[in-house]
């Protein structure tokens, strides 16, 4: 990770690391209360990474739903997700592999810091926004990690 576009990034991302401590400890919260530790925080976190779809997995695992019934729904109500990754391609042309990367992490706030910030002059702005998304992950890992 190139250091310079790291902390350029981290100022941008300060207000998402405050939401998403907060919302990540509450998803925490109620996996744990379901009875999955914060392994499971930890692994939801890094592999579906969707608020929503993640606080709908905890009633469907609750529920002893089929791991397919939580993988539809989480498509499902995170559908917006996917049009936010067409809207982006351009931006991400030339981002190699990191590229998949950057449509998985596009969350509702990272779309939204994706869409209007701008690299500082001498930073990279492929690893710039590649910054804010390791960040804005890192952060609701973090919150559910905690939380659980």
């Amino acid at each position: 990770m190139d250091r310079k576009a790291l902390s350029a990034a981290f100022p941008v991302t300060v207000p998402v690391l405050m939401g998403y401590l907060a919302i990540g400890m509450a998803f925490g919260f109620m996996l744990q209360a379901v009875g999955y530790n914060f392994i499971w925080a930890f692994f939801m976190s890094l592999t579906i990474y969707a608020g929503s779809g993640q606080y709908l997995g905890v009633t469907l695992l609750a529920t002893a739903a089929s791991l397919g019934t939580v993988a539809l729904m989480t498509l499902l109500i995170n559908f917006r997700h996917l049009v936010y990754g067409l809207s982006m391609l351009e931006k991400f042309r030339g981002m190699g592999w990191r590229k998949f990367y950057m449509i998985f992490s596009l969350t509702d706030e990272t779309y939204a810091l994706l869409s209007s910030a701008q690299a500082p002059v001498g930073v990279d702005p492929r690893n710039f926004y590649f910054a804010i998304a390791l960040l804005d992950q890192s952060y609701w890992i973090i919150g559910s990690v905690i939380g659980a």
